[in-house]
């Protein structure tokens, strides 16, 4: 059992190589789920390494979900180990048919925005601890000119004729965004779209649109009498928004290419440009949100902002949020002419040009830290690799999410949509949606902040995430929502 060939004098420590070479087997289905492991004694034996070697390798295993340990009697196969969309797969029919408790007291369904690291494969800890033991003290120096994260910074949209920021925290790219946008402006959002990255960038309070205070009314959002601006919401099919732009008077139009419903990003071409040709017309900017620059390349997006009409965007990319949770870091795309004060823009492009930052070299030690280790996990290819990974265990999580609300959610449906993160369950009745959060997380279930998403406050659409939750505790999960929302409504 496990065919593992053992690189001595290799870069990755043994027990990763052990670690990596059960993966690859338990995931390629060659075991049945609840097959006994080796004892550690025994693997360690035939290996010729020490025991703690095997322990450390099979306690990532567990960590995964691969495997689980039984207290007396060893480690064995997990049900679900790897989960597939095939109906038939035996791994998903174990899965189904066995009850497994929520391995705590609250279950969460929050999502991305909770921060915490929701893949354990290629997490920060695992890689730090291959990089320090290569660099040690070095992790501190300046990085070198042939940082690949740099390097990938300054290939983005390299042709393009834009002023090119860099930010490295929430707070630089408060600074950055409020010197664009002036007191009294119009916001236009839509329904649907993923706001988070917004919601910090407009008040110190880091809300927009706090549940206690905003309410829909005519398609218009007030989010408290304090607000420097104003924010409106429309429906992102194209005629609806069309007609909204035409009747209305707006400053920006905010979007992201994260939607739990079919966002704007999800036009066509030219119908995309049909809207900025409007913009153009009506001098209004669209602000877009990219949170997964990093997963693939948007050739939508990189067309509109080579065409005719690519001076009516201004462009976020947040390229490490979706990646590595609590690591904020990335781009903003922009003109001279979008800053709302030329002095206080010349001072903004001035401090935060990526290429001035690359030429004067002034990041602190533990600016270095982070790029160093950012540019080792490209330089290894673990990003493409932790990429993937998170991809598929999130499909293969909101599948399973999706099969159990069918199965324990009567009259719900789940909608599939095109966010890796979020799914929509459509309710059979409209609920206050910030009443429902409020009971469902005195009953030990966390829901995602609404503020996250721009949506009615009544409403019969419910967002939720698999991402915190394990492959065994969905199935609780799903349960306890459901038996929660049945009280809620009566």
């Amino acid at each position: 059992m496990f065919d593992i060939d053992l690189k001595r004098d290799g870069e990755e420590n043994l027990y990763t190589q052990i670690y990596e070479a059960i993966r690859a087997e338990i995931l390629a289905d060659k075991y049945t789920p609840d097959t006994k492991m080796p004892s550690i004694r025994r693997l360690a034996s035939r290996l010729s390494v020490n025991a703690e070697t095997v322990v450390k390798a099979y306690d990532l295993l567990a960590a995964e979900n691969l495997i689980y340990k039984k207290e007396g009697s060893g480690s064995y196969i997990a049900p679900a180990a790897a989960l597939k969309s095939n109906g038939d797969d035996q791994r998903l029919r174990i899965l189904s048919s066995k009850n497994f408790s929520a391995p705590t007291k609250v279950i969460d369904f929050s999502g991305a925005e909770s921060e915490k690291e929701f893949l354990e494969e290629y997490s920060w800890d695992l890689i730090f601890d291959r990089f320090y033991s290569n660099l040690q003290g070095n992790v501190f120096a300046e990085c070198h000119p042939d940082n690949a994260y740099f390097k990938l910074l300054q290939d983005q949209y390299s042709d393009l004729n834009k002023k090119k920021l860099f930010y490295s925290s929430q707070m630089e790219l408060k600074e950055i965004f409020n010197s664009v946008i002036t007191n009294e402006a119009e916001l236009l959002f839509t329904s649907g779209n993923n706001i988070s990255g917004f919601n910090t960038l407009f008040d110190s309070e880091g809300e927009i649109f706090s549940n206690s205070d905003f309410q829909v009314e005519s398609n218009q959002i007030s989010s408290g009498q304090d607000s420097k601006s104003n924010f409106h919401l429309s429906p992102a099919d194209y005629d609806s928004l069309m007609d909204y732009l035409e009747e209305n008077t707006i400053d920006y139009l905010l979007v992201s290419d994260e939607s739990t419903a079919a966002g704007i990003l999800d036009w066509s071409l030219s119908k995309l440009k049909s809207l900025l040709e409007l913009a153009q017309m009506l001098k209004f900017k669209v602000i877009i949100l990219e949170l997964f620059g990093l997963y693939s390349e948007n050739q939508k997006l990189k067309e509109l902002l080579n065409s005719k009409f690519g001076d009516q965007i201004i462009l976020i990319q947040a390229l490490t949020e979706r990646i590595f949770p609590g690591l904020k870091t990335g781009l903003i795309f922009l003109d001279e002419s979008d800053f709302s004060n030329e002095k206080s823009g010349k001072k903004i492009i001035n401090n935060y040009s990526l290429n001035k930052m690359l030429t004067e070299n002034k990041f602190s030690a533990g600016d270095n830290l982070v790029y160093n280790l950012i540019d080792y996990y490209f330089k290894n290819d673990y990003l493409s690799k932790r990429v993937k990974f998170l991809k598929q265990r999130l499909k293969n999580k909101k599948l399973l999410l999706i099969e159990n609300v069918k199965e324990h959610f009567q009259g719900v449906q789940a909608v599939e949509n095109n966010s890796l993160f979020y799914l929509k369950l459509v309710l059979n009745q409209p609920i206050n949606q910030h009443d429902f959060k409020v009971f469902a997380e005195k009953n030990s279930i966390l829901l995602p902040d609404y503020s996250n998403f721009a949506a009615a406050a009544e409403s019969s659409e419910l967002i939720i995430s698999p991402v915190t939750l394990t492959q065994f505790s969905i199935k609780q999960g799903v349960m306890s929502l459901a038996k929660v929302y049945w009280q809620f409504i009566s």
